[in-house]
């Protein structure tokens, strides 16, 4: 492909410019950190931050004259450049401290945790900045765009996506214990229920559970359960319940502010509000669209639109490190139709989604796939 002298279509070729001007930067970082703390008596800390975001600065001059084709919206270029590397250093970070945690012995020989943390960020970085920033702020935005499907009201359309995560046992067995440990009382409505993947085991565990499902096909099956059903929420009555909980389900939903205030009617004082939903509108690809995903949440978007509707925030915490590398690589690579393999997300559910609530623990739920909020009502 040629791009004006650019190779933006070779990855080999471009790895290996973007690598060798990450070298470039890490001689700048060094030497203005250096300088600062050496020479001119500042803190680690205060330097660390001046040195870093110079190095980067370095980093996305020379890689959008020598690595990239550069676009015409430098500031937004430089935006989500910057963003990206220090996603990449936190990847880094993490996956060092975890080999370490996890192989005790690599604490004697550091240079191994090191390379690795090194080259899986050097990957991630390329390939963030190949296709969210460069490729993307060329396009003028068609991400942004994309993010809002022709869709209204709360529906879903992704079925064959839905059938595929009941291959993912571990993870439906966590969100199950998320709701147990959150909720209170004993009168739970399940807001978005679907076909009862939750609101069946949760109910098991000796709470009574209404369900909340717009779909009448699910909805008869959830009745014939032994469930008590809504079509909507005009229908439930007020004051009814003392928990709610709502698993991937508010990114469905046009005007979730609307939801929101809503659900303060269907619960008791207090009462809680437990939500679970997609993190990072730089995560948004063809299955978001395939499932019709308005957005996907950042956490004080959240956390405001929640105070703004009459509740206290408990918990608000991003869950699934390494699935937010996942959902990346699957943006990517993934296929252009949306769909999930009920065989790759089987592989993800058995080996990677527990060493992910691992990391979850060392970076303290500071980034991930998704985004945990608990709320009681004000």
């Amino acid at each position: 492909m040629d791009n004006g002298g650019h190779d933006t279509g070779g990855l080999t070729t471009g790895l290996t410019r973007f690598a060798i001007v990450g070298g470039l930067g890490f001689l700048v970082d060094a030497s203005v950190l250096t300088l600062l703390v050496n020479g001119l008596d500042q803190n680690h800390f205060s330097a660390r931050a001046v040195s870093f975001t110079l190095a980067v600065t370095a980093t996305w001059f020379f890689n959008r004259r020598w690595t990239f084709e550069p676009t015409r919206h430098r500031s937004k270029e430089y935006a989500g450049y910057i963003t990206t590397q220090i996603i990449g250093a936190v990847i880094n970070l993490s996956i060092y401290v975890l080999l370490i945690r996890l192989f005790p012995n690599l604490a004697k020989i550091p240079v191994i945790p090191l390379a690795a943390g090194a080259l899986v960020a050097l990957i991630f970085n390329f390939l963030s900045a190949r296709r969210f920033v460069f490729d993307a702020v060329r396009g003028d935005g068609p991400e942004a765009s994309a993010a809002i499907p022709n869709t209204s009201g709360f529906t879903y359309s992704g079925v064959d996506n839905l059938e595929a995560m009941q291959c993912a046992h571990r993870y439906n067995r966590f969100l199950t214990e998320l709701v147990n440990q959150h909720v209170e009382g004993t009168a739970i409505l399940d807001f978005g229920a679907g076909a009862g993947t939750f609101a069946s085991p949760v109910a098991g565990s000796g709470l009574q559970v209404s369900c909340l499902e717009p779909d009448s096909d699910l909805r008869s099956q959830l009745s014939a359960d032994g469930f008590t059903t809504y079509a909507d929420l005009s229908q439930v009555p007020a004051n009814a319940f003392d928990s709610i909980y709502t698993l991937n389900v508010l990114e469905h939903i046009q005007d979730d502010v609307a939801a929101l205030s809503k659900l303060t009617h269907c619960l008791r004082q207090p009462g809680r509000l437990v939500i679970y939903v997609p993190a990072f509108n730089l995560l948004y690809s063809s299955m978001d669209r395939q499932v019709g995903h308005f957005r996907r949440y950042r956490r004080p978007e959240l956390v405001q639109k929640l105070t703004d509707s009459g509740f206290r925030i408990r918990t608000a915490r991003y869950v699934d490190s390494l699935g937010f590398l996942a959902a990346l690589v699957y943006k990517l690579i993934g296929r252009g139709d949306g769909t999930l393999s009920p065989k790759s997300v089987a592989l993800y559910d058995r080996f990677v989604f527990p060493a992910s609530l691992v990391v979850d623990r060392l970076t303290g739920g500071r980034f991930g796939k998704n985004l945990l909020v608990v709320a009681d009502l004000d």
